[in-house]
């Protein structure tokens, strides 16, 4: 491969990591669990002050000690596929900039990143299927769920290309 083809595919590809880590962190920001009473719906996020409010009061239902470690479960996984990201990023810069190739670092950030995506995922999913056992209302996981996993992947992908011999 030529090397303004490479120089070419290494921005590609650092694009896809950033783009992958924006939807990662906006995600995280967004509703994670989606609550919806008849034909309205509203959006929890991680980090929204409703989670105390619904947290005291399920306290007494059994639900506390479900919510509060699928809560934390989910944040944990965010943090894993944000630090996968990050590292994808600076593998990125390093080889796109610096020519640096740094393959045991890119390893890492594409395992770190792909495995965050799946648990994020999987976080989501467990934390709304939690409420749904609980309350009588229809929680779903939210678009926050959603974009962490696509971000995770579009991370992952973007930072195992260059990997490939054909990028090399």
């Amino acid at each position: 491969m030529e090397k303004s083809a490479k120089k070419l595919c290494g921005f590609i590809f650092a694009a896809l990591v950033a783009v992958g880590l924006v939807l990662a962190i906006v995600g995280m920001c967004t509703g994670i669990v989606t609550m919806t009473v008849g034909s309205a719906s509203k959006s929890v996020g991680l980090f929204d002050a409703e989670w105390a409010e619904m947290e005291k009061a399920a306290e007494g239902a059994e639900m506390f000690g479900i919510t509060v470690p699928s809560r934390t479960f989910t944040l944990i996984s965010f943090i894993v596929l944000l630090i996968g990201a990050v590292v994808l990023v600076i593998d990125a810069i390093l080889r796109v900039f610096m020519g640096k190739d740094l393959k045991i670092v890119r390893i890492i950030g594409v395992a770190l990143a792909f495995v965050g995506a799946i648990l994020v995922l999987v976080a989501g999913l467990v934390l709304a299927g939690d409420f749904k056992d609980f309350v009588k209302l229809d929680y779903s996981a939210g678009v926050g769920i959603w974009l962490g996993f696509i971000g995770g992947l579009v991370a992952a992908v973007g930072g195992g290309l260059p990997l490939l011999k054909t990028f090399n």
